[in-house]
């Protein structure tokens, strides 16, 4: 996996770093070559397909950056493209507008190109216009499929984890993605089968998707279980978020109190509580600390997997656990 992300950097768009992997040059040869009989425009189309993954990409990096999330780079490599954010999705409805503004990008651009071939006529570019329109409209649609990590598999996941919560969610939407990979390999095998060399490409591509897919969902799961990252993914009528606001307005209302009985309040009072908001502060600075450590450790299973985690980093999350369980009752 590493040495198919492995790339270099090309240059900056809104703010955000592309890279192009050094497996896409191996890959871009191979289609230039398969084109070479559909004449210059034929050609021209495929060095414009990195393109036209690069404008899907950076539909979904703009819309994460409207949502403050954090992107650090998009990876050009030989079997699309790959958007890395450097901070969580705030809620399942913003997920939804993430994901969706990919494909949509991609369809604007078939639809352009189709346009356009209504313009030329019978100009020997129609071929050009007509690659973009077909690259574009299959690279939407391929990536609506409801199969985690791709676009539909995000939507689906983020749907159902409105209603249902993120472990819920999780559980239903893993089986989904694995019988999808597991057609789109018998399809890439039915392809080689018949002759067309782009089956592999297809089986490929299935394998990768598994792979990230399996390894983000596990690290959801985490998040799900362990982490204070469950805030975010909670919608808002549930009853944890009810729950919280009630704790909020409660905590308020204390404040309100405790600050109209201060011209009252005894020296031995005023003592008491300056000690009690020294606890808390020193409890919440605790909480924030064992925040971040998980979080850290989540990260890790997010990018190298679980199997990678030290025993101390796995006895982490099981303390962890046992805190956040506990202080839920």
């Amino acid at each position: 996996m590493n040495l198919l992300l492995a790339s270099h950097r090309i240059g900056r768009i809104f703010g955000i770093e592309i890279h192009i992997a050094y497996s896409l040059y191996i890959i871009m040869g191979l289609f230039i070559l398969q084109s070479a009989g559909s004449g210059m425009y034929g050609t021209l189309s495929m060095l414009l397909l990195p393109v036209c993954v690069l404008a899907h990409e950076l539909g979904h990096s703009l819309a994460s950056k409207k949502f403050g999330v954090r992107v650090n780079r998009i990876v050009l490599h030989m079997l699309g493209g790959a958007a890395e954010i450097g901070s969580l999705i705030p809620g399942p409805r913003a997920e939804i507008i993430i994901s969706i503004m990919g494909p949509l990008v991609s369809l604007a651009i078939a639809g352009i190109s189709y346009y356009m071939m209504l313009i030329i006529g019978n100009h020997p570019a129609i071929v050009l216009f007509y690659y973009l329109m077909y690259m574009n409209t299959f690279l939407a649609i391929f990536n609506l499929l409801p199969v985690f990590p791709m676009d539909g598999g995000r939507i689906a996941l983020a749907i159902v984890m409105l209603f249902k919560g993120p472990e819920k969610a999780i559980k239903l939407v893993k089986p989904l993605s694995i019988a999808g990979v597991v057609l789109l390999c018998a399809y890439g095998v039915i392809q080689m089968l018949s002759g067309n060399q782009s089956g592999m490409m297809m089986i490929l591509i299935a394998l990768l998707i598994y792979f990230q897919g399996n390894q983000e969902l596990q690290a959801r799961m985490y998040a799900a279980r362990y982490s204070s990252m469950n805030d975010s993914w909670r919608s808002p009528n549930s009853s944890y978020t009810q729950d919280a606001t009630f704790k909020t307005n409660t905590s308020k209302a204390k404040k309100a109190k405790s600050a109209k009985n201060a011209n009252n309040e005894s020296i031995l009072g005023s003592w008491l509580r300056q000690r009690r908001e020294a606890k808390e502060k020193k409890e919440q600075a605790s909480r924030t600390e064992l925040d971040e450590r998980v979080d850290e450790v989540l990260k890790k299973v997010k990018e190298e997997g679980i199997a990678n985690l030290s025993p101390g980093e796995k006895a982490l999350l099981q303390s962890a656990s046992k805190k956040y369980k506990s202080k839920r009752k």
